[in-house]
C-alpha cells in the first residue's frame, strides 16, 4: 500500500508523463515546463532592470517611472473584455476547425480595438496637459516637463500596446501559451541592453527610459504578429474584408463579463496596500509585501501550471471530452495539495529566511505570514476551478459573486481592522475569496456532472 503522498507524486507524474505527446494533454505539458522556463527567466532579467534602471536614472526618478509606467495596467481593462471573450471564442472556433469563423473573430476584435483605443489615445493626450502630475505624485516641479512628456510616450504606447496585443490572445487559443508569454522576457532583454546602452551614451533621461521601455515591448508583438500571422496562424490571420460587426455581440457578451471580474480583481486585489496603510501604517504595508512576496513563489508556481489548461479546457469543453476535464481537474487538485504543503514549509521557515533576507530592516510578524499563507492557499483553490469555468465560459455567476464581492471588500476590512488592525484588511480578502472558492467547487462539481442548471450553467 502506497503512502498519500507518493500517491501525490505519481499523480504528478502522470501530469507531465510522454503519453498522448501530440494531444491536448501534451500541449498543456509542453506549455507548462516552458512557461517556467520563460517565467524564472522573466525573474532574472526583472532582478538585472531593477538596479540597473536606478543607476541610469535615481531612485526617485524610478519611483515616478514605476507610477506612470502602472498606467499602462489600468488601460489594459479598458478593451471592455473582447480579448478575453476572443480567447474562448477562438478556441471553440479551433476546436470545430471553422477557420473562417475564426478569421473573422481575430479580425473583429482588431477592428473593436481600433475603435476603441484610437478615441481614447486622443482623449487622454488632450488631458494630460491639465492634471497637475507634480502635486498629483508628490515630486520636485523641475521634473514637470519630463513628466508631461513621458505621460504622453505612455499613453500613446499603452494604446498602441492593446491594439497589437490581439494576437497574445490568439496564441492562448491556439493553446500556446508559453510562446505569448515569451513576448515580454525578450522585450525585458532588449531593454535591458538597450538600457546599458544609455547609461553607456547619453545623460539620464526618464524620456529615454519610457521610450526605451515601451517602443521597444511594442516593436516586439508588432514583428511576432507578421511573422506568427504569415506562419503558424495564416489561417486565422486578420483581413479588413472579414470584419464581421455581427460577431461583436457574441464577443461582448462574454466579454463584459471578463470585464466586470477584472475589474474586481483590481478593487479586490489591488487596494490592500492603501487600505493597510490606511487602517495600520507603512510599516504593516512594507510586513504584508514582503510576506505576500516570499509565499507568493508557490502561488506563482501554481498558476503557471494552471494558465495553460484555460484553452485546453475550451477544447475539451467544445468536443464534449468531460472525461479529459475530470481527469485533469483530479490531476490539479493533487498539485494544490503540493503547493499548499510548500506554503507550510515555508511558514515554518520564515523567520530564518526574513533574516536572512532583510536582517533588522524590516520586521515580519509570524501572524502576518500565516495570515498570507491562508490566503495563498484559498487563493490557490478558486484558481484550480475557476480556470475551468473560464475555460468552457459559464462565467455568469461568478460575475454576480464578484460584483457582490467588490462592494462588501472595502466596507468589510475598514469593519474588521477596528478590532484586528491591519489584518483586518487581509481577513476579508480571504473571506470574499473564499466564498468564490467554495462556490466555483460546487459549480464544476455540477458542470462535469453534467446536473448544472439555470445561472450555474450560464
Amino acid at each position: 500500500m502506497q503512502i498519500p503522498i507518493k500517491n501525490i507524486f505519481h499523480q504528478i507524474k502522470g501530469l507531465f508523463s510522454r503519453d498522448d505527446e501530440l494531444g491536448r494533454s501534451g500541449i498543456v505539458k509542453k506549455n507548462i515546463f516552458y512557461s517556467l522556463i520563460i517565467r524564472f527567466a522573466s525573474i532574472a532579467v526583472s532582478f538585472l532592470l531593477v538596479p540597473l534602471t536606478i543607476g541610469y536614472v535615481s531612485a526617485e526618478l524610478y519611483g515616478v517611472w514605476l507610477i506612470l509606467s502602472s498606467i499602462m495596467t489600468w488601460l489594459s481593462f479598458m478593451d471592455i473584455g473582447f480579448t478575453q471573450g476572443l480567447k474562448n471564442k477562438l478556441a471553440e472556433a479551433i476546436a470545430l476547425e471553422d477557420w473562417n469563423r475564426g478569421k473573422q473573430l481575430v479580425s473583429t476584435t482588431y477592428w473593436m480595438m481600433l475603435v476603441i483605443f484610437i478615441p481614447v489615445c486622443i482623449v487622454l493626450q488632450l488631458v494630460i496637459p491639465l492634471v497637475d502630475w507634480c502635486n498629483l505624485l508628490n515630486v520636485n516641479v523641475i521634473y514637470e516637463k519630463d513628466i508631461l512628456q513621458v505621460m504622453s510616450v505612455v499613453i500613446g504606447f499603452a494604446c498602441l500596446q492593446m491594439i497589437v496585443n490581439v494576437l497574445v490572445s490568439v496564441v492562448a487559443a491556439f493553446q500556446k501559451v508559453a510562446l505569448s508569454n515569451s513576448f515580454t522576457v525578450i522585450g525585458n532583454i532588449v531593454s535591458l541592453f538597450v538600457i546599458i546602452l544609455l547609461t553607456k551614451t547619453v545623460p539620464p533621461s526618464l524620456l529615454y527610459l519610457s521610450i526605451s521601455f515601451c517602443t521597444i515591448h511594442v516593436f516586439v508583438t508588432i514583428v511576432a504578429s507578421f511573422i506568427l500571422f504569415k506562419g503558424k496562424f495564416k489561417s486565422v490571420a486578420p483581413s479588413i474584408h472579414c470584419i464581421n460587426r455581427h460577431l461583436i455581440k457574441d464577443l461582448f457578451g462574454l466579454g463584459y463579463k471578463f470585464f466586470i471580474i477584472n475589474i474586481q480583481v483590481l478593487v479586490l486585489y489591488q487596494s490592500t496596500n492603501v487600505l493597510i496603510s490606511n487602517v495600520s501604517s507603512p510599516l504593516m504595508v512594507t510586513s504584508y509585501n514582503l510576506a505576500y512576496k516570499y509565499l507568493n513563489l508557490s502561488m506563482m508556481l501554481f498558476n503557471i501550471i494552471t494558465a495553460p489548461l484555460w484553452p485546453a479546457y475550451t477544447d475539451a469543453y467544445t468536443k464534449g471530452d468531460y472525461q479529459w476535464m475530470k481527469n485533469t481537474r483530479a490531476k490539479m487538485s493533487k498539485v494544490l495539495l503540493l503547493s499548499i504543503a510548500a506554503s507550510a514549509i515555508m511558514v515554518a521557515i520564515s523567520p530564518l529566511f526574513y533574516k536572512i533576507w532583510v536582517g533588522d530592516r524590516a520586521v515580519v510578524p509570524f501572524a502576518m505570514t500565516v495570515t498570507v499563507a491562508i490566503y495563498v492557499a484559498i487563493y490557490c483553490w478558486m484558481t484550480l476551478n475557476g480556470t475551468l469555468i473560464v475555460g468552457i465560459g459559464k462565467i455568469s455567476l461568478e460575475t454576480i459573486f464578484v460584483v457582490v464581492g467588490m462592494i462588501i471588500h472595502i466596507p468589510l476590512s475598514l469593519l474588521l481592522s477596528k478590532h484586528i488592525g491591519a489584518y483586518g484588511v487581509l481577513v476579508s480578502m480571504a473571506f470574499i475569496t473564499l466564498v468564490y472558492a467554495l462556490v466555483f467547487h460546487i459549480q464544476v462539481g455540477k458542470l462535469l456532472s453534467k446536473t448544472a442548471k439555470g445561472i450555474w450553467n450560464r
